[in-house]
């Protein structure tokens, strides 16, 4: 075999190689200090996800053939690296839909999830101040990934996942100061 023959089949093994890869991740629309992993794998879409801030995080991925041959399974690890401990979180899909619900959890806390075809929000007994577990991305006996559905998607479709905190709401955060000011009201009467 001459070296041009040679690197052609190299060439070609390779090229081989990555079109049986996974979903693959081509875009983050992140604010600064949000940064994503991707460790995709054919009919596997996971990721970690480092969170410096609490902007909204889009991850755009394109489906290739070997995600195709049934449901895509969906996992993450989301890491709070605010310092500021969060009570809510919500994964949304684009183009995409969850077939099935899988595992959520979180280091010694309580969490309920409420779910539809196209979000999943997830709430966190305590507030959230260091990270979770969307889906079973360690591989821990009795945990299960989320599934979606690629019926009728065709190689090169593309989806996206949103992953954001939502804003609380001005009342919220006007109510410890409301309860505040009169705590110190039946104080000065007292």
């Amino acid at each position: 075999m001459t070296i041009t023959k040679f690197v052609a089949a190299t060439f070609a093994a390779l090229a081989f190689s990555t079109s049986a890869h996974a979903a693959l991740l081509v875009s983050m629309d992140a604010a600064a200090g949000n940064t994503a992993t991707d460790y995709s794998d054919a009919g596997v879409v996971s990721f970690d996800l480092a969170l410096a801030n609490f902007t909204g995080t889009t991850l755009s991925f394109v489906l290739q053939e070997a995600d195709l041959g049934g449901p895509l399974s969906l996992s993450a690890m989301v890491f709070n690296l605010s310092g500021v401990s969060f009570p809510q979180f919500n994964i949304g899909l684009q183009g995409i839909r969850f077939a099935a619900p899988g595992s959520v959890s979180a280091f010694s806390q309580a969490v309920s999830v409420n779910n539809s075809f196209y979000n999943a929000a997830i709430t966190f007994a305590n507030g959230e101040p260091a990270e979770f577990q969307f889906g079973n991305p360690t591989l821990v006996d009795g945990r299960s990934d989320w599934l979606l559905d690629t019926t009728g998607m065709r190689a090169g479709d593309t989806f996206s996942i949103v992953a954001e905190v939502p804003e609380p709401s001005t009342v919220a955060l006007m109510l410890p100061l409301l309860l505040g000011g009169l705590m110190v009201a039946r104080r000065r009467q007292g």
